[in-house]
């Protein structure tokens, strides 16, 4: 009896096991391809898997420390804010309450940076990521095995029959660190160039490329007799001649099964990531609908999105030094505004007006760099303070105590010193005389004003009775040797004779 039997082996050539083997290009064909030194001696699928989750660590890293960048600068404008709160020189402490202003900007400028960059660096080490685990997924599935069945056949007509393996057996990994190390430097492939300048390509497998990769398994089934050598020559056909006594033997011992690849491991294409060499415009600057499920799309967008995003400029601490202060223009306008030599400039944004004020604003800062952190950070943060604490004097430094919700308790008592000293080294009747406009101002309610025996309502206004502001403007002063008055704070003496 004649059966036909391609059926069965055209059925079974789709009883194939996906194997993600990737071999990359050797170094020599693909030097400096891809702006990464590291990436082209990827050989194996092991050292691929490995890469790509370590570019996922990168872009992690990357998104940590653009966010992370915003602490140090409001570290230190704390310690400024309680510094300049500190200062008895008013000059210094305007200095210094610049300082902390100019951080802070500079540092909310960093947060509201981060979220778009941190955001695309997160969603390119997400894809790597998944493009890592895929890898080891398909690796991990290409030491599957498969044996023959006890029971492989089963009647399907009588003109077919169905033949079947055994079920697969798992192995642990090989993709050991071991094997994700290069030959010849005997270390582990990292990225040089994901998250940095030069990156210009990326290796990866098509699906075409891929389904070389697959392997087939073959079935020999011995027969109890001679099969007609249908087709001749051994080749593969559409037919076999009959084969009588299939599978005869003791529990299928006639088939036997063999796993092989059907061809070498192919070579990968190098994947543009820009249009053109120079790293200005994405290859895959957008994704449209219909490219969101295609992976290689989705990758080349996320990758270069990811690395303008570790291009962007931040401001670090190391970056506030005079010369960067003298080139600002909010702090130009703010040293204008606190020292009385510069008041007079109408316009601090023409350059011509203000050349001497830059180089006062480079001078007051310690001119150099280095001088800088010493005089306005180090000793700055180690400077010894003392402050009224909740029972008694409390004795620390101002590093110490800025980051403390303590630190306002201090500010608030070094304000109130210097509001007293301020008013203790006015005159006598400037002092009375504002005394007099603070207990009587003229907006209090009529029957706050009469609650002061200082005040009264005229006028529809609360105002100092005329007794008190008597004594205020004309005040009796002894000077030696003399009787004289002080009137209205002029210093206008009136020689008294003796009688």
């Amino acid at each position: 009896m004649r059966q036909k039997r391609t059926p069965m082996f055209t059925n079974w050539s789709a009883i194939t096991i996906s194997i993600f083997a990737l071999a990359m290009h050797n170094s020599a064909t693909a030097s400096s391809n891809t702006g990464d030194a590291e990436e082209e001696k990827i050989t194996t699928p092991c050292q691929e898997a490995a890469f790509a989750l370590k570019i996922a660590d990168t872009y992690e890293r990357l998104a940590k420390e653009k966010t992370d960048t915003a602490n140090p600068l409001q570290e230190q404008a704390a310690k400024w804010t309680v510094a300049a709160a500190h200062e008895t020189d008013p000059e210094k402490a305007a200095l210094l309450a610049i300082l902390a202003q100019f951080a802070t900007a500079s540092a909310f400028n960093n947060l509201n940076a981060a979220k778009d960059s941190s955001a695309s660096l997160i969603t390119a080490a997400n894809k790597w990521r998944e493009r890592g685990a895929l890898l080891l997924g398909r690796l991990n599935q290409s030491i599957l095995t498969r044996s023959s069945d006890d029971n492989p056949f089963q009647f399907g007509s009588t003109t077919s029959f169905k033949l079947r393996t055994g079920t697969a057996k798992d192995k642990a990994t090989e993709c050991t660190e071991q094997l994700q190390k290069d030959a010849t430097t005997a270390a582990v492939l990292t990225p040089q160039a994901y998250g940095k300048s030069g990156l210009k390509k990326l290796v990866y497998f098509t699906d075409d490329e891929l389904a070389k990769l697959t392997k087939t398994v073959t079935a020999t089934v011995t027969a109890g007799a001679t099969c007609v050598d249908t087709p001749t020559n051994k080749n593969w056909g559409q037919q076999i001649g009959s084969c009588s006594g299939v599978g005869s033997g003791t529990r299928g011992s006639g088939v036997t099964i063999q796993e092989t690849s059907t061809s070498p491991p192919p070579k990968p294409a190098m994947q543009d990531i820009y249009s053109g060499d120079t790293p200005t415009k994405c290859k895959q600057g957008s994704l449209e609908e219909n490219d969101k499920s295609d992976p290689l799309k989705v990758l080349l967008h996320a990758t270069c999105q990811a690395q303008e995003a570790a291009a962007g400029k931040t401001a670090n601490l190391e970056d506030i030094n005079p010369d960067s202060l003298s080139e600002d223009p909010n702090v130009i306008a703010a040293v204008r505004n606190s020292h009385p030599n510069f008041m007079q400039i109408a316009d601090t944004t023409k350059d011509s007006d203000i050349n001497e004020l830059k180089e006062y604003v480079k001078k007051a800062y310690d001119k150099e760099a280095n001088k800088f952190k010493t005089e306005f950070i180090d000793n700055i943060n180690k400077k010894s303070i003392s402050y009224c604490g909740p029972k008694a004097t409390e004795k620390t430094t101002i590093g110490d105590l800025a980051l403390k919700a303590e630190a306002a308790a201090a500010i608030a008592y070094f304000q109130r010193k210097k509001f007293l000293a301020a008013a203790a080294s006015l005159p006598a009747t400037e002092r009375e005389e504002s005394e007099a406009k603070d207990n009587c101002k003229p907006d209090t309610e009529e029957n706050e004003c009469k609650k002061n025996k200082d005040c009264e309502q005229k006028d529809g206004k609360c105002k100092a009775k005329e007794g008190v502001k008597v004594e205020n403007d004309v005040k009796p002063t002894n000077t030696t040797g003399s009787n004289s008055f002080v009137i209205n704070k002029a210093p206008l003496l009136l020689a008294v004779l003796s009688l």
